[in-house]
């Protein structure tokens, strides 16, 4: 009580004189500890690290916890001490069989927000008439979670503390959901905080600076289990963020006018983009953008989707991808695919599981976007006799394919002085197609790059190396060549081009090919044909895609003249942290 006083009395200060908070930390917590100490827990009887038979460290003995009282909040707080991303279910009835000694828990009850279990409620140290049958267990969700806002100060573990306890508290903030479908089939949920009034002064939104000394918040049911989370953050300032939470927290930090942690948690979803391999997750955020009005993180789900569209439109959210979300894909130019004829496809597909909600509007304005220009000639002229879509659509398709013939068989110049030729026509502006001939691809290791990389500043005497040890380092294969037409265009057919492709890893490979490299690793796409006759009328837009594996594409570079330099660490895109990447060299001819 003296403890959590003098903390009170100190607050003001606090609020009043801290500095900026500093910036963002992205952290994995593990532990570091050599021997156990009191408090701790793991996970037995699995045959996964991420479930579980719950123990607990005391007096130098593990014991088990008993599973009365047992229940999600309590398998919350256990993954999180665990530092794993969330809790699936809480387990009872020694389903991971039993344990042995002491059982040190019983009848514990966490809120869900406590940093361990020994936080928690409970009956006290070894007091249970439990045996081990009824040994208490988790199922986690695989995967350790990094991802969190992290705005904390010296006092803010205590404070955690104060919060948790509830001690002295005057202010209650009530989250309020309606479970039920209709107007009369449901009940209302509350979910009641009660937090200090002083400490939430300092964010509007709460309005505890007011007279009032409650207030209530509609929330979904997703997010009501969050808020008490939420609001631990404003006296932490810390605060872990999941791909099942990250729209949650953002939603309640726009509400309460927590501007700094709204900006930081939008960051966060670009971190968490590519961890749902369904893309559920991307479908939801980009859906929750849209009704938040937030432009940056609408852009950056945009982005992602696009670079990924070839796993989207085969993934489980494909039929839940809207009309509206599908025609912003297929206005981008940055879309990642094998060819335009793969983009028909997929959006015949969709049609075909979403045919009872769209309508033919919708689908022809769809349609409207696929670049037929674009399609291969041969391609083309089997649209008509494929497409499950041609005769419910058949006169914009007699359209768009005469508009796809004559880009095949007309010069350029020619189809720009006709009357109905619009200079800002995207028809006929490649995408990023990965289909061969255009593209290239190459696997390298990370590790080895990194090795090359320090073996390069060993030679230089940067790291006390050899030459030896320098010159004796095995090189992946790093050097291509490639020959593709001039141009997507039937009249180019039997007109080619080649193409020189290096991967440099070391300020050797770059003086070697008469190369000056600002950074490494670097790339090199280099035209070896002479005499290109094209220069007025097709010039090349080429990029540098680089994958996670295969799993997915988190970063594209333009080349600059004919080099593009790799970024490495927090400088992608989207976070990869696989050990080997998949380098794309793609071929973009457009007209000028």
């Amino acid at each position: 009580m003296q403890k959590h006083g003098a903390m009170l009395s100190a607050l003001w200060i606090l609020l009043l004189h801290v500095s900026p908070l500093g910036s963002m930390k992205f952290t994995l917590f593990k532990s570091l500890k050599g021997s156990p100490e009191v408090g701790d827990i793991r996970l037995a009887g699995a045959e996964t690290h991420s479930q579980g038979r719950v123990e607990v460290y005391l007096h130098g003995e593990w014991g088990t916890v008993c599973h009365n009282g047992w229940d999600l909040p309590d398998a919350q707080v256990v993954c999180r001490q665990l530092h794993f991303k969330g809790a699936v279910s809480a387990v009872a009835g020694g389903s991971f069989g039993e344990g042995s000694g002491l059982i040190w828990l019983a009848w514990t009850k966490c809120v869900g927000t406590e940093n361990s279990l020994s936080n928690c409620s409970y009956n006290g140290w070894g007091l249970s008439d439990c045996t081990h049958k009824h040994d208490a267990g988790v199922i986690c969700v695989a995967g350790t979670s990094e991802n969190y806002v992290d705005h904390s100060l010296e006092l803010s573990e205590d404070l955690g503390q104060l919060f948790d306890s509830e001690e002295g508290c005057d202010f209650l903030i009530h989250g309020q959901t309606y479970t039920g479908l209709g107007r009369y089939d449901g009940e209302m949920v509350n979910t009641t905080v009660c937090a200090h009034r002083m400490i939430l002064s300092r964010f509007p939104g709460f309005k505890a600076s007011t007279d009032v000394d409650q207030i209530s918040i509609n929330l979904t049911q997703t997010c009501r289990p969050h808020l008490p989370s939420l609001i631990r953050y404003v006296y932490t300032r810390r605060l872990e963020v999941t791909m099942t939470t990250a729209e949650c927290f953002h939603q309640l930090a726009s509400h309460f006018g927590m501007r700094r942690l709204m900006e930081d948690a939008g960051r966060l979803f670009t971190k968490l983009l590519p961890e749902d391999p369904s893309f559920l997750t991307q479908v939801s955020f980009y859906e929750y953008s849209v009704r938040a009005g937030d432009r940056v993180l609408q852009e950056n789900c945009l982005q992602y989707m696009a670079w990924n569209f070839q796993k989207l439109s085969t993934s489980k959210a494909w039929s839940s991808v809207s009309a509206e979300l599908l025609q912003a894909l297929l206005s981008r130019s940055d879309l990642v695919v094998p060819g335009e004829t793969f983009i028909l496809a997929a959006l015949e597909d969709w049609v075909s599981q979403v045919n009872r909600t769209t309508s033919e509007e919708q689908q022809a304005a769809l349609l409207a976007r696929v670049r037929f220009p674009m399609i291969p000639a041969k391609e083309l002229f089997e649209v008509r006799f494929t497409s499950a879509l041609y005769s419910a659509h058949q006169t914009l398709y007699q359209e768009k394919l005469l508009k796809g013939f004559e880009a095949h068989s007309l010069p350029f110049g020619t189809l720009k002085n006709s009357s109905t030729f619009q200079r800002n026509d995207q028809d006929y502006q490649p995408r990023i197609y990965t289909g061969p001939p255009w593209s290239v691809r190459v696997n390298q290791s990370v590790e080895t790059v990194r090795r090359l990389i320090n073996n390069q500043y060993n030679h230089r005497g940067g790291y006390g190396g050899s030459y030896q040890q320098y010159y004796n380092t095995p090189m992946p294969r790093t050097s291509k060549t490639q020959s593709t037409p001039v141009h997507i265009s039937a009249l180019f057919t039997d007109k080619m081009v080649n193409w020189q492709l290096n991967l440099f890893n070391k300020q050797s490979d770059c003086s070697n090919s008469g190369v000056r490299c600002d950074s490494l690793p670097a790339a090199r796409m280099r035209m070896s044909t002479s005499n290109f006759q094209y220069q007025g009328s097709i010039r090349y837009s080429n990029r540098l895609l680089l994958s996670c594996q295969g799993r997915f594409i988190f970063h594209i570079m333009d080349f600059k003249g004919t080099l593009a330099y790799v970024p490495t660490g927090e400088n992608v895109t989207y976070p990869c942290t696989d050990e080997e990447y998949i380098y794309t060299f793609v071929v973009r001819p457009e007209y000028i």
